[in-house]
């Protein structure tokens, strides 16, 4: 079938593998082993073929390490052909083998969840990743590619001190942007969710933080985060399922990249029918609940992180299980970017940047995409 082009601006998010050489214990794909399912290179090139077709602008490769597959560049090789742009989120311990091909990848983000090597270490489940993440993102920098340190917030990292021991190394390697996640309890984070789940007041001060070190020069992906300290936005709500969606390693197309449940298999449906299946209406057509029925912020918030309310409540109407703002009271009031340059995470996930360099904010050359 013929894949239908589709009017809006679409970002696909791409698990192309489980396969991971380390084992980090917040992984919303539980990643590891290679599944036995997992589309072939035949197969993933045939999707290529879908998402140029429908109008996708961009991918985002994560999920396991992608470049641990032998055939990643081959695809990414394939796509760059296609005119589609490509984003790369890796743990920083195989820029070998990625290094030689770096003018495939429009940003590149490296995973760093503390300051300091012996806490990182630990956290991803492996000795050494932190002085393997630091060298690659020293050789991204040099080598002038759009680099961003990725953090996943947690309960671990969200204090004062942690945060600054990231922010100033973020400054010190001259990134272009923190980009922060909060943690979602999905995949392997399920089991240690105990310990890494945010609380409400720990979110407020983790986003109070961050807000103070941006100057107003953000867009905000994240509807908290925004309807608490304002900054610009592309997309109302979450983009998951609007403008995002997940490819997973056996082709299964979910709308949020937290989230396993499928709107069918990119194997076997268009796009345009996966963006139509039940659970992508269902994330389209959120309804206010609670507090939100009243919160002046709700006409670009809708109800905040879509997954994180689909994890919490088994629905996506919201409110986001961490929003801390009472509704009644005034606060800022952000602004609809309608045109101008754009990052792909900007219409792909519920995250929040950073600008690092002094030169930097969104919307400006670095990192972004006419």
């Amino acid at each position: 079938m013929k894949e239908k082009k589709l009017t809006k601006k679409l970002i696909a998010g791409w698990s192309l593998t489980k396969m991971c050489n380390l084992k980090c214990i917040h992984c919303y794909n539980a990643s590891g082993k290679c599944a036995e399912d997992e589309l072939t290179l035949k197969e993933a090139l045939a999707v290529a073929d879908k998402l140029k077709q429908a109008g996708v602008a961009a991918v985002n490769f994560g999920g396991g390490e992608c470049c641990l597959r032998k055939d990643f560049i081959e695809l990414c090789k394939y796509l760059k052909k296609l005119g589609i742009k490509i984003s790369y989120t890796t743990n920083g311990t195989t820029l070998d083998i990625i290094e030689p091909y770096l003018d495939l990848f429009d940003d590149i983000g490296v995973s760093i969840d503390f300051g300091d090597a012996k806490k990182h270490d630990w956290f991803r489940g492996m000795p050494g990743t932190f002085d393997k993440a630091i060298c690659a993102i020293k050789k991204l920098v040099a080598k002038g590619v759009d680099t961003e340190i990725v953090t996943c917030l947690t309960k671990l990292n969200c204090s004062k001190h942690e945060m600054e021991k990231i922010y100033a190394l973020a400054k010190s390697l001259n990134v272009d942007y923190w980009r922060l996640n909060r943690f979602r309890a999905n995949g392997r984070g399920i089991d240690n969710r105990n310990d890494l789940a945010l609380s409400k007041d720990e979110l407020k001060y983790s986003y109070s933080f961050l807000a103070k070190r941006m100057n107003n020069k953000v867009s905000a992906p994240e509807p908290l985060f925004r309807s608490a300290f304002g900054g610009e936005y592309f997309i109302e709500g979450d983009p998951s399922g609007f403008t995002a969606f997940r490819i997973q390693p056996d082709g299964e197309v979910s709308p949020s990249v937290f989230l396993s449940i499928s709107g069918g298999n990119i194997k076997e449906k268009s796009i345009s029918e996966i963006l139509d299946s039940p659970i992508f209406r269902q994330i389209r057509d959120r309804k206010p609940r609670g507090k939100c029925r009243r919160c002046s912020s709700y006409y670009h918030c809708r109800g905040g992180d879509a997954g994180a309310s689909f994890l919490g409540y088994g629905h996506f109407d919201g409110p986001d299980p961490l929003c801390w703002l009472e509704p009644d009271k005034k606060r800022p009031q952000p602004k609809k970017r309608l045109n101008g340059k754009w990052n792909i995470h900007e219409m792909y996930l519920c995250t929040v940047y950073v600008p690092v360099r002094e030169t930097n904010h969104l919307g400006g050359e670095s990192n972004a995409i006419a």
